[in-house]
């Protein structure tokens, strides 16, 4: 079994802006429809929104493509062996107040991109 590789990071910044989140769960969808989604999500996604979606696995194919695009991403393994998938444009600031909190409040220490 290969060792679990998690994606680059950007830095965890935190801005005032209001953002709203878009949730999107794609834990029962067949190959390779989580990626059709997402992206398709994407697409239509405004620049004051981010995605947050919750996978049975971590979609390793979904990263290239993502920064590709232009769009930051931060993974966390959530609470029961599902992956919590974090996406926002590249020129916008980590959304406040999501990342940092779910992941103090499992107990672990937050991550920035040297953990990477």
């Amino acid at each position: 079994m290969p060792p679990t590789l998690l994606p680059q990071c950007s830095p965890l910044r935190h801005s005032a802006e209001n953002v709203e989140q878009l949730t999107l769960d794609v834990s029962d969808l067949p190959v390779p429809e989580p990626f059709d989604v997402i992206m398709k999500t994407l697409k239509v996604m405004r620049k004051d929104q981010y995605l947050r979606v919750t996978h049975r696995k971590q979609p390793l194919l979904l990263y290239k493509p993502l920064q590709q695009l232009g769009f930051n991403f931060h993974v966390q393994k959530g609470d029961t062996q599902v992956f919590e998938i974090f996406i926002w444009a590249e020129n916008q600031d980590t959304p406040p107040g999501i990342i940092l909190p779910n992941l103090a409040s499992r107990n672990d220490t937050p991550t920035n991109c040297s953990d990477c």
